[in-house]
């Protein structure tokens, strides 16, 4: 099968690999879309957390964010036909850990996480996963905005951690994909919800903002809840000071680098820090409420790239987008 993979920094090509074998509890998935993220960009530059503590070497097989169709499933799996639309967990979680036994299965002390470590990415032709990290989108043709679904389940869990309520002022800073996925599930409450954000903020559904701010010093203060999704440097500190006493930051965005806080400040506020690991458990919520955000998730795609011109799709995503988005045909 035709994979791509970065085989050095700023290097990604593509190779010819043996087809996965199908486990008796595992589904054979022939891949059609993948979607690239910051994530992604990192491993390409070297610079990722992955490499640094060694859980992935050069050559990197990637793709985390993906839709195919079942091709083969094992001797085990019999609640899926082939040709049925799927995507699946980043995620491979244990089942038998502490934290899986006890329903935390985000917090699995023994993962694996597709296109990331110790499990090779969607960017190939075929992938195998195990039939517990998959769900079903049914006889549906898989489309590009499917990949969405996988940044989408991490909104979801820090959706639920915010435990908003009608009237609430809600901030969201960034509007890359998921401060922007944040932003169309927000919208669906009956909220205040503002972002800020210094770049253009053209692929956000009409309607779905109140207020928009591309400086902090501008800022509608005080919040009830603060959406931290850009990991921008100074983005925590402006999440907290934005809050009003009392308030809830949830904090989605992963920052490059270290950020200093003053624990006293948010003491005395009585504020809420509360930060998302993913959202494991919601993709057949998410998968359920596709139908209804597709305008918002088509929004977001900048581009389709086919497999084949895959360094395209990286420049694209580094540098000339207008779109958070940038998605790899492969099927």
């Amino acid at each position: 099968m035709q994979a791509a993979v970065i085989d050095a920094p700023h290097s990604v090509s593509i190779v010819t690999l043996d087809t996965p074998r199908c486990g008796s509890d595992d589904v054979l998935v022939r891949v059609s879309y993948v979607g690239l993220c910051g994530t992604d960009l990192e491993l390409l530059h070297g610079t990722s957390s992955y490499l640094v503590d060694g859980r992935t070497s050069f050559p990197h097989h990637f793709g985390h964010e993906w839709v195919g169709v079942v091709e083969d499933t094992g001797a085990h799996v019999d609640d899926l036909d082939h040709g049925d639309a799927v995507t699946g967990s980043t995620m491979i979680f244990c089942q038998s850990c502490a934290a899986c036994g006890s329903g935390r299965r985000n917090q699995c002390s023994d993962l694996r996480e597709v296109g990331l470590y110790e499990h090779a990415g969607a960017a190939a032709q075929f992938l195998v996963m195990p039939r517990r990290a998959l769900v079903s989108l049914g006889s549906v043709a898989a489309e590009p905005e499917h990949v969405l679904i996988e940044p989408l389940v991490t909104v979801l869990e820090a959706i639920d951690a915010a435990s908003v309520t009608p009237g609430d002022r809600v901030l969201v800073i960034g509007a890359g994909t998921i401060g922007s996925l944040a932003i169309a599930m927000l919208a669906q409450y009956p909220i205040t919800v503002d972002v800020l954000e210094p770049r253009s903020i053209a692929h956000v559904v009409a309607g779905s903002v109140t207020h928009s701010f591309d400086d902090a010093a501008a800022l509608a203060s005080p919040y009830d809840v603060v959406v931290e999704a850009s990991g921008g440097t100074g983005a925590l500190n402006t999440a907290v000071r934005a809050l009003r006493p009392g308030g809830t930051c949830i904090l989605v965005g992963v920052a490059a680098q270290p950020e200093p806080i003053d624990p006293g400040f948010v003491a005395l506020q009585g504020i809420s820090i509360v930060g998302v690991r993913h959202g494991v458990d919601h993709y057949r919520r998410a998968a359920a409420l596709f139908p209804r955000i597709r305008p918002a998730l088509s929004a977001l795609i900048d581009s389709v790239v086919p497999l084949a011109d895959v360094k395209s799709a990286f420049d694209r995503l580094e540098s000339r987008r207008t779109r958070p988005k940038v998605v790899i045909s492969v099927g």
